[in-house]
């Protein structure tokens, strides 16, 4: 018995999706091995609990975990010396243990903590962070600038009743204001 062999293979649209899958979950599962190897995994949850915890005393107010992570992360990408002046700041409210913000920023002996205390309130209360030659949004319907005044001033936006309201009805045109 004689087998023959196609001189034309052919993929199938199955088969191709099949295999390009297991080619991206094999990806995937690597990249993660890879970081959590090299300890990213571990070091960046060191650091997004000190910057927590910085945070916690420079803004008080309720801080969104979610928000505070992807901030750490973005201050980590674009302000230089960002985990040396973390760590600076984390060590220093550790042994002074100032009651606030106000008493903190007054025992800062260096202007580069001073700075980095300063950014991390801004980009708090902006939801964004500036770094040299870049501004990375992290927040705007969470940023505390306007959390504080979400009693008496809705979010500018272009949506009809602020961020995210896109399915609100409009209001009727004879409700709109006469000047």
């Amino acid at each position: 018995m004689r087998i023959s062999r196609s001189t034309n293979p052919r993929i199938g649209r199955r088969g191709l999706l099949l295999g390009m899958s297991s080619l991206s979950a094999l990806f995937c599962v690597q990249a993660t091995r890879a970081a959590t190897l090299s300890g990213g995994a571990l070091r960046s949850g060191v650091v997004h609990q000190k910057f927590m915890s910085v945070s916690s005393l420079l803004v008080p107010h309720k801080l969104n975990e979610a928000i505070g992570m992807r901030t750490a992360d973005a201050m980590i990408a674009t302000v230089p010396d960002f985990p040396q002046h973390l760590e600076q700041l984390a060590s220093f409210i550790e042994a002074k243990k100032p009651a606030d913000v106000e008493e903190l920023m007054e025992a800062l002996p260096e202007v580069s903590l001073k700075n980095a205390a300063q950014s991390i309130i801004e980009s708090w209360y902006t939801g964004a962070v500036q770094g040299a030659s870049t501004i990375s949004v992290i927040s705007y319907e969470e940023a505390l600038m306007f959390k504080v005044m979400s009693d008496v001033m809705t979010i500018p936006s272009y949506a009809i009743s602020g961020p995210n309201g896109w399915t609100a009805d409009a209001p009727p045109l004879s409700q709109l204001p006469i000047f």
